[in-house]
């Protein structure tokens, strides 16, 4: 080797260590650290569409969902209106007059739940000294162990006519009871 190109070697093998020793600003950009950036990117772009096609299909689902809520939504109302209106009819009769069944007061409710935490004797004593028609509508919405209770502590005689008058039923006068007795 003659001189000339050893000198050569010697400033490119100093170079190349030179330039190893540069801070990183100085340093040209190399290609390869762009190709590893662009593959995490590429990567993460592909995962992002995923993500984003599966937001959309959940998005479809639920409205999908939302509007076959709204259709039976829609299906029942219609059910309930349909179901009330022949309760309104029948409760109104066609001659214009009171209704069939009477409604019962909020009273008279209050009161079977009074006496249903009342001790029995004390309710019996009470209902002794109601009229019959009272007796009836209270002892009919009372529960029928209480009700049972309340007439075993009654009069037998008044006892007797109370359960007469509430196996007839609603209505149902008390001669009418003791013709059917006869």
């Amino acid at each position: 080797m003659n001189l000339t190109t050893t000198a050569i070697l010697v400033l490119l093998l100093s170079f190349n260590a030179l330039a190893e020793e540069l801070p990183l600003e100085l340093q040209p950009p190399e290609t390869a650290p762009v190709k590893k950036m662009s593959m995490p990117s590429e990567t993460l772009m592909k995962l992002m569409e995923e993500r984003q096609q599966d937001l959309d299909r959940r998005e479809a689902a639920v409205r999908r969902e939302e509007e076959r809520l709204k259709l039976l939504r829609s299906d029942i109302e219609g059910l309930l209106k349909k179901q009330a209106a022949p309760a309104k009819s029948a409760a109104v009769p066609p001659s214009g007059g009171k209704p069939t069944t009477p409604t019962p007061t909020p009273n008279l409710v209050h009161l079977s739940q009074a006496f249903e935490t009342m001790p029995v004797e004390e309710a019996a004593q009470r209902i002794e000294k109601m009229r019959e028609a009272v007796a009836l509508d209270l002892l009919a919405r009372l529960k029928s162990k209480t009700a049972g209770q309340i007439l075993a502590a009654l009069d037998p005689t008044k006892a007797a006519r109370l359960v007469e008058k509430l196996a007839a039923g609603p209505g149902v006068s008390s001669s009418e009871v003791s013709l059917k007795r006869k």
